[in-house]
C-alpha cells in the first residue's frame, strides 16, 4: 500500500514537471518571436551586457567592456552569468533560442527543488485539506507537490526562465543551498539528521558561492542565515550548527576565491563581487530619484570619462551627501520603492494596462495570502521563517535602498512557494469551519 502510494505520487510530480516544461518551452518561443520582432537581444537591457561579456569569455578575450571613449570596466558584472551564456554558445552557437530552451530546463529543476525543499519542513504525506477524507479518497496533493505546482504554473516564474537574464540561473543555485541548509538546520519534522552532513553543508556553500557569482546581491544573505541557525540551533547543537555553518562558508569561499585573486591583481585590493556598488546605490538615492532605476546619470561628461573605481566612489558618495541632506526625501523613497517591490502588477510602463493589472493582481494577491498563511502557521519555526521568507524580507530591505521593482521580488517568491502551500490547508480548514463542515484532521 505505501509503495502504491509512492508510486502514485511519483507520478502526479513526474505530471507537474512535465507540465512545468512544456509551459516553459512555449514562453521561450514566445519571447524570442517577440524579441526578435523588435529587433532586441531581450526585453530588458542588462542582456546586452551580459551577452558581450560572454563572447569574450568564450573567444578568451580578457574579462573587460569597454565604455564610452574605450574606457575599460573589469569588475562591471560578476562572471557567473556570462560563463553560463559562455558554455551554451560554446555548445549551440550565438542562438538565443538554445539558451532559453536551456534555461527553461534548470526551471523545471526549480519545481523539482521546491518539492524536495518543501518535504524538509513538511511530512510528504501531509494533505492540503482534510487530509484523512483525501487520502481515502485516493487524491495526491501533498503540500509537497502543491509547492511545486505552484512554481509550475506561476507566470511570472515561467516567464522569467525565458529571459536572458541572471534570475534563471541564479534560482536553481539559491533553492539548492537552500534545501542543504534547511536539512542540516536542527528539525523537529521526526526525519532525523541527512546523510553526509560534511558534504551536503560544503554542497550548499557551493551552490551559494555560484548563486552570489551570478548574482552578488545574494552575498549579504548567506552570513546572515549562518548566523541565525547558529544563535537559534539551541546549545546543545550550537557546536554542530558552527561547524557546519563554516563548511558552507567554506564552499563559498572555494566558488569565489578565483574572482577574488583575479580582481586583486587587477586592482591591488579586495573586490568581493563588482564595482557597480556606487552606480547602484546613486540611482536609488539621488535628487531626481522616483524609485525606478533610470541610469541616465551615468551621461553626465564628469562621470562616464572616470575610471571605475573613482567613478563608482564618486557615485556612493553623491548618494550618500544625498541622505545627509535630504534625509526625508531619501525616507519617502524607501516607502515608494517598498510600494514598488510588493506590487501585485508589473512596474515597467511598457506592461502596464488595466488587463494586465488585473491578471497579475488576481494571481499575485491569493499568493499573498496563502504565504502570509504560512508564515502564521510556522511562526514558532525559525528555520522555515528565515529559509522560506527570509529571501522575500530580505530583498525588500535591499531595495528600499537601490532601485526597487517587483522583478527583484519574482526570485525571492520561490521558496516561499513553500509557505504557500502550508497555508492553504489553513485556509481550506477555515472556509469550512464557516461553513460549519467537519474538519478531519491527519490520522
Amino acid at each position: 500500500m505505501v509503495e502504491t502510494r509512492a508510486i502514485v505520487r511519483f507520478a502526479s510530480l513526474a505530471l507537474v514537471l512535465e507540465w512545468a516544461l512544456g509551459l516553459r518551452v512555449v514562453a521561450a518561443d514566445l519571447v524570442q518571436w517577440f524579441t526578435q520582432r523588435k529587433g532586441a537581444l531581450c526585453v530588458f537591457p542588462d542582456t546586452t551586457i551580459y551577452w558581450l561579456l560572454a563572447g569574450r569569455i568564450r573567444n578568451g578575450e580578457p574579462y573587460e567592456l569597454l565604455d564610452w571613449e574605450e574606457i575599460p570596466h573589469f569588475a562591471l558584472r560578476t562572471p557567473g552569468y556570462p560563463l553560463f551564456l559562455a558554455l551554451c554558445r560554446l555548445g549551440f552557437g550565438d542562438r538565443l533560442i538554445a539558451v532559453r530552451l536551456v534555461q527553461a530546463v534548470l526551471g523545471v529543476l526549480c519545481v523539482w527543488l521546491v518539492h524536495r525543499l518543501t518535504r524538509r519542513f513538511v511530512a510528504d504525506g501531509t494533505e492540503p485539506g482534510s487530509v484523512g477524507q483525501e487520502q481515502r479518497a485516493g487524491r495526491t496533493w501533498t503540500v509537497p507537490l502543491v509547492a511545486a505546482a505552484l512554481v509550475a504554473f506561476h507566470p511570472y516564474f515561467v516567464v522569467t526562465s525565458a529571459l536572458v537574464l541572471s534570475e534563471a540561473v541564479f534560482l536553481p543555485l539559491m533553492l539548492a543551498g537552500l534545501w542543504g541548509v534547511a536539512g542540516l538546520w536542527e528539525r523537529d519534522d521526526g526525519k532525523g539528521p541527512v546523510r553526509w552532513p560534511w558534504a551536503v553543508a560544503f554542497g550548499a556553500g557551493l551552490a551559494w558561492g555560484g548563486a552570489i557569482l551570478v548574482r552578488p546581491s545574494w552575498a549579504l544573505f548567506v552570513p546572515a542565515t549562518l548566523i541565525a541557525w547558529v544563535l537559534t540551533c539551541g546549545a546543545a547543537r550550537r557546536w554542530e550548527a558552527v561547524w557546519r555553518s563554516g563548511l558552507v562558508a567554506l564552499g563559498v569561499v572555494v566558488v569565489m576565491a578565483p574572482w577574488w585573486i583575479r580582481n586583486e591583481r587587477i586592482f591591488g585590493r579586495f573586490v568581493p563581487t563588482a564595482i557597480w556598488m556606487g552606480a547602484s546605490l546613486y540611482d536609488g538615492l539621488n535628487p531626481r530619484a522616483t524609485g525606478a532605476s533610470d541610469m541616465s546619470f551615468m551621461n553626465d561628461p564628469a562621470l562616464w570619462p572616470l575610471d571605475e573605481e573613482t567613478q563608482d566612489a564618486v557615485l556612493r558618495d553623491r548618494a550618500l551627501a544625498f541622505v545627509r541632506a535630504e534625509p526625508a526625501r531619501a525616507l519617502w523613497l524607501a516607502v515608494v520603492k517598498c510600494a514598488r517591490y510588493w506590487s501585485p502588477w508589473p512596474n515597467a510602463e511598457s506592461f502596464r494596462s488595466p488587463a494586465i493589472a488585473l491578471a497579475s493582481a488576481s494571481f499575485t494577491v491569493p499568493l499573498f495570502v496563502l504565504i502570509a498563511l504560512g508564515v502564521w502557521d510556522r511562526r514558532r519555526d525559525p528555520r522555515a521563517l528565515v529559509l522560506l521568507a527570509g529571501p522575500l524580507l530580505y530583498f525588500c530591505v535591499l531595495h528600499m535602498v537601490f532601485a526597487s521593482s517587483m522583478r527583484y521580488r519574482i526570485p525571492a517568491e520561490m521558496p516561499a512557494m513553500t509557505l504557500a502551500a502550508i497555508g492553504l490547508p489553513r485556509l481550506i480548514r477555515g472556509l469550512r469551519m464557516t461553513q460549519g463542515e467537519p474538519v478531519c484532521s491527519a490520522p
